[in-house]
């Protein structure tokens, strides 16, 4: 019993992490960083796009390394 409540709830984490990097790439978010500039010589929605996918990246590997 205890096995299904904890698959429940990893998979519940990993669909709002998804969600959160689905919410994260939206139009209305990318547009905020579109525009001309660089950060550490890279244009800056690149940038965003990278810093999401790390942070999307790390939290999945948090989760799954705290599940068993």
């Amino acid at each position: 019993m205890a096995k299904s409540r904890d698959d429940e709830q990893l998979s519940l984490r990993l669909a709002a992490v998804a969600a959160l990097g689905f919410v994260l790439i939206v139009p209305p978010f990318l547009t905020r960083f579109d525009h001309v500039g660089q950060v550490f010589g890279v244009p800056v929605l690149a940038a965003y796009l990278f810093l999401v996918w790390a942070i999307v990246i790390g939290l999945v590997a948090v989760i799954g390394g705290r599940s068993r």
